[in-house]
This record gives C-alpha cells, sequence and structure tokens, in this order.
C-alpha cells in the first residue's frame, strides 16, 4: 500500500528566546510573545497530527491491539522520537529513501549582496516510510567560530514528506535593535521555527529539498562571532532553501582525495570550473546519527583553495568530509564526500 502523500506547508513561525537577568514590563513582553509563537507552533503540529490519524485509519489492521493503542503518541509530537518509531515502524514499507543526508542551505535575499549565504545541513532521516527525522542547521563559516548549531527535532519523515521544529543558539547579534531585546542584556539569539521538504526521485542525486523561515523581524540582522580575533559577520535571511544527498552522490569531477598519513592527514579536491567558494563539512558520522551534533567544522573557503586540515582525534573516530561548490549565484557545481576513520584504526 504506498503511504499517503501530505501536502504539508512550511510553518512559517520563528522565535527569540532569551536569558533575562531582570524583571519587568520588557521581560514581560518577551514571555508573552514567547507563550503566543509557542502556542502557535504547537496548533500546527495538532493540524498535521490529525492529518496522520485521519490517513492511517486504513492501516489500523496492521497493528496488534498493542500498537493501536501507541496511537495516543500522536497526540504529541514532542515525546520522546524513539518512542514514535516504535508506532509508525509498521505504518508504511515506502516513502523517500533514508540514512544521513548532508548537504546545504541557501539564504534568499537577506539584504546584504557582501556576506556568504550558504551554510551546512544534514539530516538522519528514517529509512521507514513513516519515522522520525535528526539533523543540524550550521551556519559556521570559519573553524575560529564556535560550533553553535541549529538542532532539528521532533521531525518526522510520512512517505516522500519531512517535517519538524528547528532550535538553538548562533552567533552574537552585531547591534541588538531586534523586537524586545533593546535594554536586556541578550548575547546570542535562541532561535525557534520550523522546516519542511521532500524527497525529489525525479532530480538528479534524488536529494531531499526544503526550506526554512524566520519571522519577527530576522530577516537582515547582522551576526558576528564576538570574537576580534576571528572576524566573522553575515546576515540572516527570513527564508533559506535547503538540499541534502545521500553520501554517495557525486556532481563534477572533484577527485575528492585524502593525502598524508597519521595526525598530518589532509584532504584535497579539484575545483569545478567557475566556482566561486567551497564549503567543507567534517561529520561525526556515529553523533550524527545517534541525534547528537555530528558537525567537527565547517568551512567556507573564497580563495580557489583547494586544500582543508580536518580535525583528527587521538583514537579513530568515523567521519564524513563532504565538499560542495558554488558558482557567483550559489548554484552548485559540484559535490563529492568521503567517509574514513581518523586516524586510521590499526
Amino acid at each position: 500500500m504506498s503511504a499517503p502523500k501530505l501536502l504539508l506547508s512550511v510553518l512559517t513561525i520563528s522565535i527569540l528566546g532569551f536569558t533575562l537577568n531582570g524583571c519587568g514590563s520588557d521581560g514581560d513582553k518577551v514571555k508573552e510573545e514567547y507563550d503566543r509563537v509557542e502556542d502557535q507552533v504547537k496548533d500546527e503540529y495538532d493540524r498535521f497530527e490529525d492529518k496522520i490519524k485521519d490517513k492511517y485509519k486504513e492501516v489500523e489492521d496492521k497493528l496488534t491491539d498493542d500498537e493501536k493503542g501507541m496511537a495516543e503518541i500522536l497526540k504529541s509530537i514532542f515525546l520522546p522520537e524513539e518512542s514514535l518509531d516504535n508506532f509508525l515502524d509498521k505504518l508504511t514499507p515506502e516513502g523517500g529513501r533514508g540514512g544521513l543526508y548532508v548537504g546545504h542551505f541557501v539564504e534568499i535575499d537577506d539584504g546584504n549582496n557582501d556576506d556568504i549565504d550558504v551554510g551546512a545541513v544534514y539530516f538522519d532521516i528514517s529509512e521507514d516510510g513513516a519515522g522520525s527525522v535528526d539533523g543540524r542547521i550550521s551556519y559556521q563559516q570559519q573553524a575560529c567560530q564556535e560550533n553553535r548549531t541549529l538542532d532539528v527535532n521532533t521531525g518526522i519523515k510520512v512517505d516522500n514528506y519531512i517535517v519538524g521544529k528547528v532550535t538553538g543558539s548562533l552567533d552574537m547579534a552585531s547591534f541588538l535593535d531586534i523586537k524586545y531585546i533593546n535594554d536586556l542584556n541578550i548575547e546570542t539569539p535562541n532561535l525557534m521555527t520550523t522546516f519542511a521538504g521532500s524527497f525529489k526521485d525525479q532530480i538528479n542525486g534524488k536529494p531531499w529539498k526544503g526550506s526554512f523561515e524566520y519571522q519577527d523581524y530576522l530577516g537582515g540582522k547582522q551576526l558576528s562571532s564576538g570574537d576580534t580575533d576571528c572576524p566573522v559577520t553575515y546576515t540572516l535571511s527570513d527564508r533559506s532553501n535547503f538540499t541534502t544527498y545521500a553520501l554517495d552522490y557525486k556532481l563534477g569531477d572533484m577527485a575528492l582525495d585524502v593525502s598524508g598519513n597519521g595526525s598530518q592527514k589532509t584532504i584535497t579536491w579539484k575545483n569545478p570550473t567557475n566556482a566561486q567558494r567551497v564549503l567543507i563539512s567534517q561529520i561525526n558520522v556515529n553523533k550524527a546519527e545517534s541525534g547528537a551534533n555530528g558537525y567537527v567544522q565547517n568551512v567556507v573557503l573564497t580563495n580557489k583553495e583547494e586544500r582543508f586540515t580536518p580535525v583528527i582525534p587521538n583514537s579513530p573516530i568515523n567521519y564524513a568530509i563532504v565538499v560542495q561548490a558554488f558558482d557567483t549565484n550559489n548554484n552548485l557545481l559540484g559535490y563529492q564526500a568521503i567517509v574514513l576513520d581518523l586516524p586510521e584504526s590499526l
């Protein structure tokens, strides 16, 4: 039986969460805004859950009595993902491909033509027709930045669609004129929004593609590493589109390779013609597949470099090194990944 194809719309809700060291009317406004948006997020998920329950009435005969009882899980998708998986495992045998999908996002019209508009994203997607989705979104451009990420949580895959909540913090606001944060001693904006995407079986590489979107005056706000020794600034866009691929996908002839021995290993590749920037991601595969932050570092190169030095621990860890090349308009020109232990296992 084919799984239902739910037509999901992107939930365009976001919020700034803050750590307040005072009280008063400004603090009350922040709490009221947080409560309002959180209620909207839950309402949207409730509507999505109702769609799932309606569509899956036809497969109830596949479930045992105990599994039918677990339908109560769908009343709140904020329960642990492993519980959700136990219920959804037998529902649909088909759907978009699962596994670790790694790629990029491109910001849309952030109002700053001088900053970098590409970033890193990965999803760990259930292999089943219906199951859970984990992942991370990173705006890191240089190794000197803190490795902050937005955490994809309470994510669900249904057939060829994925949807979920995204939370986390980014770098320091370069100027604090975002809604409700004047005079509140805010250091980093904590974000909450959602993503939605679909499996593109007819597109080269069979990617998962979609988008995430912010509101509440975030668009056009500039963030900074906050470190004078790490001169990285960038402007947030209201909306970003993402594309992720399985690690065996290749675009172009990048000749990705590993050279050197032990702790002296380096990653090399060949840039495609017209490549203007290259995004390199180093991912701890075990962490990424267990729901933790798998990103070790993300670096964006803009000077035609073709070499990258990975972080190498004392004991072997399984890493994915993913290299993505873009033209001046942020169109993807090259993609290649390599999975290896660093340092090499003896």
